[in-house]
């Protein structure tokens, strides 16, 4: 593994994605554990993706206080929960079986029929009662980045009201439920996880300080401590380093 900081952003960044997803899930594990020695919860928001998907079958088999956590998805489709779409039905498949079963995850749809303006004032009112902070506070985010350069569900060249926690997006032909970057940027820690070759440019225009935030939406993320990347050989190819 290599470590490198440029700018605000710290890299490991590993030779394969196997080394990588075994890393990150001790990273986590290890996390959570020192998290619950001092505090009574512990706060998680996810993402979905194929790279966290891995991730997540890994840590439901660490025997962890699971009890004790709260799981978000940072974005949703607006899809059947039940759908191969639905990072809800990812979730459920890889993360929460096993030990990781007994934590708490806030479904955003739970049912094909639910209204889509409905879920998102339902999953703000249970985010603010179970993450405190104002904006609230999570202790670890962990988030993708798309090829368009996205992340969550900020989409290049759209429209985003910062000023709310929640918004309704439209991305890849589908409407979507998504953290802002207010919460987002909130969060204790935050850390990208970046793999593969057709990320080359986005993760090259990411730590661009000359990028547009309305081509490249990750550039949004900004909290005030320093952003964790983890990424393979493949998708740092790029980057001066």
């Amino acid at each position: 593994m290599i470590e490198k900081k440029i700018g605000k952003y710290k890299f490991f960044i590993f030779e394969n994605k196997f080394k990588l997803t075994s890393y990150i899930t001790e990273y986590i594990s290890n996390k959570i554990q020192a998290s619950l020695n001092v505090n009574d919860r512990f706060k998680f928001c996810v993402c979905g993706g194929s790279t966290p998907r891995v991730i997540y079958e890994k840590l439901s088999n660490v025997d962890l206080s699971w009890k004790d956590v709260d799981i978000f998805l940072g974005d949703e489709r607006c899809v059947d929960p039940l759908s191969d779409l639905s990072n809800t039905n990812m979730l459920k498949n890889s993360l929460l079986k096993n030990y990781a079963s007994k934590a708490f995850f806030c479904e955003i749809f739970k049912s094909k029929d639910l209204n889509d303006d409905l879920a998102k004032q339902q999953y703000l009112k249970i985010l603010k009662e179970k993450v405190v902070g104002n904006p609230p506070i999570f202790d670890l985010t962990i988030l993708g980045l798309g090829d368009d350069g996205h992340t969550a569900s900020l989409f290049p060249y759209k429209d985003i009201n910062n000023n709310d926690l929640i918004i309704t997006s439209f991305g890849k032909d589908l409407k979507r439920i998504s953290f802002t970057p207010k919460i987002i940027s909130a969060s204790s820690e935050i850390a990208f996880l970046v793999t593969g070759a057709s990320k080359n440019l986005a993760l090259k225009r990411l730590i661009d300080k000359n990028e547009s935030p309305r081509r490249t939406p990750a550039k949004l993320i900004n909290p005030n401590s320093e952003i964790l990347i983890f990424c393979d050989s493949d998708a740092s190819n790029e980057l001066p380093i």
